[in-house]
């Protein structure tokens, strides 16, 4: 089964909303065993929609669209479906009353624009929308469907969850993909490209390499008849790559995040933690305070732009002297500080040469990061020679997986 997305909406060619919906669907669709040929945007306009809906059916299994199933007079989805299959809308007393129904929990009448809102064409079906007044279509005709979405992803989600994946999946039950994503750090791109050279001429599993803010993923791609034969595929592949990689070089695999990780170890640990930050701008410790259950472990964070005021927060003034503030020596000691400030089992921190500094000697983007827990203390470096975000989140990145080496060799 082939499939095309069109993403609808003004705003979107403007460069004002960025277009998050393609790619969870090309993605989602991927798992599905559904060959994603085309992805579209097009604007409100009602000749263009019309014509790229008509486009899509003709030439695709299945087409999803994602947009314009608003009120107003610019949401025209429906009526370019309607056009393309050559049908008219007919107001649906059930949706009607359904309609009416939610904006009487919400304390007042339905505005008469919104009626549209409860339309089919004798093609199509409602999908049924719990986070919203548009309910979705599924419209099928002549062997191809159209299935027609509203255009926020919180709405989208549970639609696609709920409804749209398993009917989907019903019509290509045959087809099984699955996807297994290793995460790298501390080796590139073009490094991991040479060590599994062989590995990529694979074409099931299929072997990609992807540079993200996290490091380099690789992430293997297997089809069959089945979910056990397509892990079958995979196995050996990713068995082959963490000889050729090493262990230490793959910090985590598919949703895991270092945010994600560092929090479940420090609870499982029972550990809490404090962090210093001279480099990352407060970026550290912002991630790591969105991470699940946050609150039982981060105990504090201190940013720090003056030098001068190292020494007002417990870092010691004779390693400042001796060693400077951007080096391994005063990452350790600014981890301790850490650890003391905030009454922490745990501290971390971080210092360095950002590409804005002036007047430094050592190589701008370089980064120090000081681990310190009981009387353990420890510390890594690293370069980044990137843009000042991606710079910084590189470098937090870093420490948080040097945290989770830390703890799990000290503690």
């Amino acid at each position: 089964m082939n499939a095309e997305i069109i993403s609808i909406g003004t705003e979107l060619l403007m460069g004002e909303l960025v277009d998050t919906n393609s790619s969870f669907l090309a993605s989602e669709l991927a798992k599905l065993g559904v060959e994603v040929r085309w992805v579209t945007k097009v604007s409100d306009d009602p000749t263009l929609l019309r014509e790229a809906i008509e486009r899509a059916w003709k030439r695709s299994d299945l087409t999803l669209t994602s947009g314009g199933l608003g009120p107003t007079s610019d949401d025209l989805t429906r009526e370019s479906i309607a056009a393309a299959f050559g049908e008219e809308m007919t107001v649906q007393e059930d949706l009607l009353e359904h309609l009416k129904g939610l904006f009487a929990n919400r304390g007042f009448p339905m505005p008469e624009t919104n009626i549209k809102q409860a339309t089919l064409i004798p093609s199509a079906v409602t999908v049924p929308n719990d986070h919203g007044t548009a309910p979705g279509w599924w419209a099928e005709k002549d062997g191809h469907v159209i299935v027609a979405m509203p255009g926020p992803p919180r709405e989208i989600l549970p639609m696609w969850e709920n409804t749209l994946a398993p009917k989907i999946k019903a019509r290509n039950p045959n087809v099984c993909i699955v996807t297994r994503n290793l995460k790298t750090f501390g080796i590139s791109e073009g490094g991991l490209d040479e060590m599994l050279s062989t590995l990529f001429l694979s074409e099931n599993p299929y072997l990609g390499i992807y540079s993200k803010q996290d490091g380099i993923h690789l992430r293997a791609i297997a089809t069959a008849s089945s979910d056990e034969e397509a892990w079958a595929l995979i196995q050996p592949v990713e068995s082959e790559i963490r000889r050729v990689v090493g262990e230490d070089a793959i910090w985590g695999t598919d949703d895991d995040t270092p945010e994600s990780l560092t929090s479940a170890l420090l609870q499982k640990k029972g550990l809490t933690l404090g962090i210093m930050e001279c480099f990352t701008g407060g970026l550290l410790a912002s991630n790591l305070a969105e991470s699940e259950g946050s609150r039982m472990f981060l105990k504090g964070s201190v940013v720090i732009h003056d030098d001068e005021l190292l020494g007002a927060h417990g870092v010691d003034s004779e390693i400042i002297t001796r060693h400077g503030t951007t080096n391994p020596h005063i990452a350790e000691d600014m981890a301790r500080a850490a650890r003391k400030l905030f009454n922490a089992d745990v501290g971390l921190a971080i210092t360095g040469l950002s590409e804005e500094a002036t007047d430094v000697s050592g190589p701008l983007g370089t980064s120090h990061i000081g681990f310190a827990a009981g009387d353990q203390v420890s510390s890594t470096s690293g370069h980044y020679p990137t843009s000042r975000l991606r710079l910084r989140s590189r470098a937090s990145t870093h420490a948080l997986l040097g945290l989770i080496r830390f703890l799990n060799s000290a503690l």
